[in-house]
């Protein structure tokens, strides 16, 4: 996935930059929703993080390994 390094690094950085601002939206949830309203939230937006993370973000780890930041790392 994605040949060019300086594309994979933009790609990397909006895709953390997204999880990011996804949690958040978590939290925004937490703070004003009904539990069973935010419980169903934090689910769906746990799998577009997921689906963020393995498959966007891995491949480009894997490839280019000095990509992946130092909290994710193994």
């Amino acid at each position: 996935m994605l040949s060019n390094k300086g594309t994979a690094a933009e790609v990397e950085k909006i895709m953390r930059d997204c999880s990011a601002t996804l949690n958040e939206s978590i939290r925004r949830v937490m703070e004003t929703c009904p539990d069973e309203e935010f419980k169903a939230y934090r689910l769906v937006i746990g799998q577009i993080m997921g689906a963020i993370y393995l498959d966007v973000m891995r491949p480009i780890h894997r490839r280019y390994p000095d990509l992946e930041p130092e909290e994710l790392r193994e």
